[in-house]
């Protein structure tokens, strides 16, 4: 067995990932997913992702099911769990899902322009303008994912931000899957202006933005064509 299939011995304190339970080993994996270094359709293998994670298998089951319920793995009867691969129904439902309760969410924040939540909202722009200048692509995609699920927080609906949370990473499962020429390079487009109408309270303006944003996403994507992915879990999860 090749060294990119067998983790045992490959996966060590060194560059084994931080994990001591099963909600530790939950977000490894909900990060991975969010940030594209788990690809849609990829299997996770119980074995594999014991070696990596340093716990036990029932830690890892139960990280599992979780990711099921929250729709972002599968488990296909006698074969095991997989990364989930929406089809393109589905990610036209997704992003109508995303337009409706964004569009709430940056109502509230926008309504009540409150200095200290637009300056978290420029903390996590700034940190992810730094990560782009240095290169750092994977954790720049990450933050600009999570500058809709901040602006989802900070709108007080903690009902909401969980939604949002769920479908930025079912989001970034889709813009993975299917073929298209800008990736995630639109996720970040229109972040400052957003800031901006919220912090002047344009209400009107930043959710007609947000709205627009969410579905320049979506029209990006070739949703009749499938990318081609590859997978190798040591690369994924190890820490150098």
């Amino acid at each position: 067995m090749s060294q990119k299939t067998r983790l045992v011995g490959v996966m060590n304190e060194r560059n084994r990932p931080r994990t001591d339970d099963a909600e530790a080993a939950y977000q490894h994996l909900f990060d991975a997913i969010v940030d594209q270094r788990l690809l849609p359709g990829t299997k996770l293998t119980e074995i594999a992702l014991v070696e990596a994670f340093g716990i036990g298998r029932r830690m890892v089951a139960t990280a599992l099911q979780r990711l099921s319920w929250e729709k972002l793995v599968v488990f296909i009867p006698n074969r095991g769990a997989y990364i989930a691969a929406p089809d393109a129904d589905e990610a036209r439902q997704v992003f109508a899902a995303r337009v409706a309760i964004e569009a709430g969410t940056t109502e509230a924040v926008a309504q009540a322009a409150d200095p200290k939540a637009i300056a978290k909202l420029r903390e996590n722009i700034e940190q992810e303008h730094k990560l782009r200048d240095q290169g750092y692509i994977r954790e720049a995609i990450h933050l600009s994912g999570g500058f809709h699920t901040l602006m989802a927080e900070l709108s007080g609906n903690r009902v909401l931000a969980d939604q949002v949370r769920l479908l930025v990473a079912r989001t970034s499962l889709i813009v993975n899957l299917f073929d298209n020429q800008l990736g995630l390079a639109g996720w970040h487009d229109h972040h400052d202006d957003l800031i901006e109408h919220c912090e002047n309270g344009n209400v009107e303006t930043a959710v007609g933005l947000m709205r627009e944003h969410i579905l320049e996403i979506q029209d990006a994507l070739a949703l009749d064509r499938r990318r081609p992915v590859s997978f190798d879990m040591v690369r994924v999860f190890a820490r150098g």
